[in-house]
């Protein structure tokens, strides 16, 4: 592995990079809001295709392919649709592609109805090492800080702490 990508992880494990949280507490920033966050949008409803949780979206339910999960705000009709995959790790970024071209007509679809959506295909190595697409997904809901590093930690094998509804 490179030195850079090393030294990276890290510093990601122990919350030193230079989050917008970070910067303040270092006395670089005095906002310490999320550039993300600044969108107004705050009514985020988490639904999965999952037989006991049918909640998704009615545009979703309508379309040929579901999607693991979906995200959605109403005000702002944004919905991301997080597809999981368990590749083997040699395997994550061939994984990562096909997702993505999955899903590819559907966020034309949606984009033509008026949605501003987006396809995350997320992949935990069947070995337990964590994508970065993984950290990407929680920085898209504005899931900042600390507990995206505690989320995307070695804790990839227990529950995946998504709780959207709580505030920073």
């Amino acid at each position: 592995m490179a030195p850079l990508r090393i030294i990276f992880l890290i510093r990601s494990m122990y919350d030193l990079l230079p989050s917008n949280a970070n910067l303040v507490r270092w006395g670089k920033k005095e906002d310490p809001t999320c550039p993300l966050c600044q969108d107004g949008c705050d009514d985020w409803d988490v639904s999965a295709d999952l037989p006991e949780w049918d909640r998704h979206a009615r545009i979703i339910k309508e379309a040929r392919l579901k999607p693991d999960i979906v995200i959605h705000s109403a005000s702002t009709q944004q919905l991301i649709m997080v597809e999981l995959t368990v590749p083997y790790e040699n395997r994550m970024e061939e994984a990562h592609i096909y997702k993505r071209e999955k899903y590819l007509n559907l966020t034309k679809d949606l984009e033509n109805a008026g949605y501003k959506a987006v396809v995350m295909p997320d992949e935990v190595g069947a070995r337990g090492f964590v994508g970065s697409s993984v950290y990407d997904l929680l920085t898209k809901p504005m899931i900042c800080g600390n507990k995206r590093t505690k989320a995307t930690s070695g804790n990839s094998r227990k529950q995946f702490p998504l709780d959207l509804d709580q505030k920073k």
